[in-house]
């Protein structure tokens, strides 16, 4: 079907690139873009020269450690996710390396329609290539561990997650997803080779992936809560249970369901964050833009989201080496 050519979805497309330009704009004001300990590194994949950060600890003294990778949001910069996200605090007391891929235009190329992933507005590079060739490159170089490679993304890099966690799980020990559900044609798409543990964090005032998904004849996107059980269903899940825990900040309480007995001891998280909106949850001060605020919804500080992922993530090893 062709999605360009009608007054309705020019009109789409014109109002793509205003949230594209007012986000970047957003987020190009965020503070502390640079790390220390974090190396600016190239690529080459399949002739398209590739830029990414990596964050090794400074009080690691042995190699080759657990890797997490994480994928930054749309118009989004690695820095950027990488000081958003707080990742590179955990890694330094839990001693693994963070590796944060930079998309091409800042966008990834995630198999939603163009529509819904500013196809029509910037393209993205040959991004699976490209992150599939980085996991191996870091491995070979000794840095990380085959058995420990987890894969984080954000928005987006949520999506690009998703695609990754379905055509090449035999790479990736876990997965999460912040603020991001999977494409409804994955319900009948999406084939890892093996169960893939997954957790999911997904305000319920998010604006830009709504918690109940978008609707679109074919071309929609799935609900946070159905996005977890498509991957609690192909790891053979067979048992569900909602439960609650107390806020950091004493809010409301967020609820967190787990999926369990499933293959190869797997489980599904998915936590719901009550009033959160398109940013990862943190324990850390808020952005404090009020122009982020407005376009994403206010930073939740009711837990932090890396600190959850890591603990989820550091469960899980793939069977052998890849």
């Amino acid at each position: 079907m062709q999605l360009i050519g009608s007054g309705g979805n020019r009109m789409m497309v014109r109002r793509l690139r205003l949230f594209a330009v007012s986000l970047a704009m957003a987020l190009t004001f965020l503070p502390g873009a640079a790390q220390a300990n974090t190396e600016v590194r190239r690529i080459v994949v399949n002739g398209e020269q590739r830029t990414y950060r990596l964050f090794i600890p400074p009080n690691l003294k042995s190699a080759p450690v657990p890797l997490v990778v994480g994928l930054h949001g749309a118009v989004q910069s690695a820095a950027e996710f990488e000081s958003d996200l707080g990742m590179n605090r955990v890694a330094r007391r839990e001693r693994f390396a963070v590796v944060y891929p930079e998309g091409i235009n800042r966008v990834w190329d995630d198999a939603r329609p163009p529509i819904m992933r500013l196809g029509y507005v910037v393209r993205p590079g040959d991004d699976v290539p490209f992150i599939v060739g980085l996991v191996r490159q870091l491995v070979r170089e000794g840095i990380a561990d085959p058995n420990r490679i987890y894969l984080a993304g954000l928005s987006m890099g949520g999506f690009m997650t998703a695609r990754l966690a379905c055509e090449h799980s035999e790479l990736f020990a876990a997965i999460a997803l912040m603020a991001a559900t999977a494409p409804e044609q994955y319900r009948k798409t999406c084939r890892p080779r093996s169960p893939m543990p997954a957790v999911l964090i997904h305000g319920t005032f998010d604006a830009i992936i709504p918690w109940f998904g978008v609707p679109m004849a074919g071309q929609g996107i799935m609900s946070a809560h159905d996005t977890a059980q498509m991957f609690a269903d192909l790891a053979g899940c067979m048992a569900s249970a909602d439960s609650s825990r107390p806020s950091l900040d004493r809010s409301q309480p967020i609820v967190v369901r787990r999926w369990s007995v499933c293959r190869d001891s797997t489980q599904v998280l998915l936590y719901t964050i009550p009033g959160g909106g398109h940013l990862p949850p943190s324990a850390e001060p808020g952005r404090g833009d009020t122009l982020v605020a407005w376009l994403l919804s206010e930073r939740s500080h009711s837990i932090d989201a890396a600190e959850e992922i890591w603990k989820f993530f550091r469960q899980y090893e793939t069977s052998s080496a890849n």
